[in-house]
């Protein structure tokens, strides 16, 4: 989701887990067989017609989830990088990621765990998008877990909460951040989530890596929902210092899909978005060469998805994630 409003065919496309480093050594992780689902389970194809409408939304910047542009400092300038967020409590403890070419994640493991604490990091904290969410950011499993069916699920509902420094909210939800940062690449993720709500804002994005203090930031948006009103529709955004611009999948998020994205950084850099296989579109992606993104998984409550309704209760589910593409400045 937009880090303001919230990511070559895939480098990795794994029987195993793995995590590749940008020295090209290969650090093996859990193993799940290899299965084929539905729709796009066995990969997914730069080609075909386009799967889109537009919505409309070229231009309109989702900034920090508040509508408006950060002017503040460099590293917080970002749709939702930090988003105005409690730096105490979340945006402080970014770790340092690593530089990659690449990694995925099938989330095999027992149900109830946690994700693999190696590839994500899980922000904490009350005060995102400008204060303008409505939730608490949570960690240790509350709000994020494995089903034990080689699913992750991020559940945002409504359950009085008190965070750091005592602010309390009436939501909790979770926010998790790839400990892997890549330059230009590619990520296709499937997923899928609950029925429309108001208030809920589930999200599948990249953004500039905030501890870089980047000062031309980029965010793609890989998959956001909640953004349109009485339409359950699936969005994609691409937002620079220099241009925004997006559109929306004609598919029903309810359902499983495969989102992916490629893109190049540069003067002639550029984003392209793809549904189950399928080409849609195309935007400019003008960042840094250098620039480098983390994957960004999130259900945000609240802000410009709308007023939550009293018995919120919404979940971003997540199939696989995998990556591919070089590291930051190589």
């Amino acid at each position: 989701m937009g880090i303001g409003s919230r990511t070559a065919a895939v480098a990795v496309v794994l029987v195993n887990t793995a995590v590749v480093l940008g020295d090209g050594a290969v650090a093996a992780a859990r193993a799940r067989p290899a299965a084929v689902h539905d729709s796009g389970r066995s990969g997914v194809h730069d080609s075909g017609r386009s799967a889109v409408h537009d919505s409309g939304r070229s231009g309109v910047h989702d900034s920090g989830r508040s509508g408006v542009h950060d002017s503040g400092p460099p590293e917080g300038r970002g749709h939702r990088s930090s988003e105005g967020g409690d730096h105490r409590s979340s945006a402080a403890r970014f770790s340092r990621p690593s530089e990659a070419r690449g990694f995925a994640d099938e989330f095999s493991g027992p149900e109830g765990s946690e994700p693999d604490p190696s590839r994500w990091e899980q922000l904490t904290g009350c005060l995102w998008g400008y204060r303008a969410e409505r939730q608490c950011y949570t960690s240790g499993g509350r709000n994020a877990r494995l089903d034990g069916d080689g699913h992750l699920v991020i559940n945002a509902r409504r359950e009085t909460y008190t965070g750091d420094h005592g602010v309390r909210r009436k939501y909790t939800s979770a926010r998790l951040v790839s400990r892997l940062a890549s330059g230009s690449g590619s990520v296709q993720v499937r997923a899928k989530v609950s029925g429309r709500q108001r208030g809920a804002w589930p999200a599948i994005w990249l953004h500039a890596d905030p501890l870089r203090r980047q000062r031309h930031y980029g965010e793609i948006d890989l998959m956001e929902n909640g953004l349109n009103g009485a339409r359950w529709k699936p969005e994609y955004h691409v937002h620079t210092d220099r241009f925004s611009g997006g559109g929306a999948y004609d598919v029903d998020a309810t359902r499983w899909h495969v989102y992916k994205v490629t893109w190049t950084t540069g003067p002639s850099g550029r984003a392209r978005f793809y549904v189950d296989g399928r080409f849609v579109r195309s935007f400019p992606y003008r960042v840094p060469a250098r620039s480098s993104a983390r994957l960004i998984l999130n259900v945000a409550v609240g802000s410009q998805a709308g007023r939550p309704a009293a018995d919120l209760d919404s979940t971003l589910t997540v199939d696989y994630v995998r990556t591919g593409g070089r590291a930051a400045g190589r």
